[in-house]
């Protein structure tokens, strides 16, 4: 009990601002009477509302397990960022630096920079494999952190593709990893059109194209660990990159 004390002490301490801003946005809040209304899915212009999610049911014997965000899942907002998420007082791994974070450090005119180079490519990309781009350019951005990360700027790869997956083509140590390597960023970003396109990842494809937040929640259902599908919605809708799906 004494050590537990401490250690909420401790973090009381780290955390005194981020706390106080907390607690002063819920009195402002409450004492407005503000209420938030999410609407989940894509932006729909005629304002439907959404539909009310489906329960997932159990598969059929002998039959692959559907994906369970087949249906509006009833946890986007938790799981994607809800009101207090957009402030991202604490980040999503507690003390741990947050991707989008390390993003942001890396300045608008970068960001900027990055987007309108890489722009096009992923519109071609989700052309021809049918992901949106607005996820490929997200996933780029925060992979390679702007273009800045040791994996982009020696290796030219973008999305932190490790040595896996049978890759017999080049490869490069960076920080103790094997990371593949390529000889353009264009063939990064082939690559890993490819990647999200095989193996357990193809299911992802019963998605349309431009419904980022399903591919974003189905990324994270099926395992890809490049990034979370917080982190994946924030970045898309935080630079508007749904307008190149």
């Amino acid at each position: 009990m004494k050590r537990e004390l401490t250690r909420l002490t401790a973090f009381v301490g780290r955390h005194w601002l981020r706390i106080g801003l907390i607690v002063g946005a819920l009195m402002l809040l409450s004492q407005k009477q503000v209420n938030f209304n999410v609407k989940l899915g894509h932006p729909d212009l005629n304002g439907t509302p959404a539909t009310v999610p489906l329960q997932p049911t159990d598969p059929v014997a002998g039959e692959e397990p559907p994906l369970l965000l087949s249906e509006d899942g009833p946890s986007m907002v938790a799981r994607a960022g809800g009101f207090f998420s957009r402030f991202n007082f604490f980040g999503a791994g507690g003390d741990a630096a947050d991707r989008v974070d390390l993003l942001a450090l890396q300045g608008d005119v970068r960001i900027r920079g990055f987007v309108e180079r890489f722009g096009h490519v992923a519109q071609a990309e989700q052309d021809k494999f049918g992901i949106p781009a607005s996820v490929i350019l997200a996933l780029g951005l925060l992979n390679s952190e702007a273009g800045q990360a040791p994996t982009s700027q020696q290796l030219n790869n973008y999305f932190a593709l490790t040595c896996d997956r049978g890759w017999s083509g080049q490869t490069g140590q960076v920080a103790g990893s094997c990371q593949r390597q390529y000889e353009s960023a264009w063939a990064s970003f082939r690559d890993f059109s490819t990647y999200l396109t095989s193996g357990s990842y193809t299911r992802l494809q019963q998605f349309d194209a431009r419904d980022y937040r399903r591919w974003a929640l189905g990324l994270e259902e099926l395992g890809y660990r490049g990034a979370t599908a917080a982190e994946i919605v924030r970045v898309v809708e935080g630079y508007g990159l749904a307008r190149f799906d």
